[in-house]
């Protein structure tokens, strides 16, 4: 089911911003939703190395979270923005969408 809504909402998408579970119990899932997430973009032939990305770590109020060097090492080699988040309060939710905002009008200026 995921994998099916997954592949339609990538559709035409200009930039993406990946919501990572920062809790313990929860990186071995982010793992595979990023490998997930680029087998999608590749079967339309995208590249998320080739488009504006940014990386949110959500869930940082709660006590079992990974450090976020640690989930920069593993989810994040290519070192694109990230930011730190509590959906559930909105922290963190504004700057993480004006920074892909920006890089996709970047992207797209550039394009025209």
């Amino acid at each position: 089911f995921y994998d099916a809504s997954r592949k339609l909402i990538l559709r035409g998408v200009d930039g993406v911003i990946f919501v990572a579970d920062s809790q313990v119990e929860r990186m071995e899932a982010n793992i595979e939703s990023v490998e997930n997430l680029r087998k999608n973009l590749k079967d339309q032939s995208l590249s998320l190395d080739a488009m504006p990305f940014v990386i949110q770590y959500n869930k940082r109020d709660l006590p079992n979270v990974v450090p976020v060097d640690e989930m920069n090492r593993v989810l994040n080699p290519k070192n694109v923005p990230t930011f730190e988040g509590v959906a559930a309060t909105g922290t963190g939710v504004f700057d993480t969408l004006k920074e892909i905002a920006k890089m996709v009008i970047f992207e797209l200026k550039k394009k025209s």
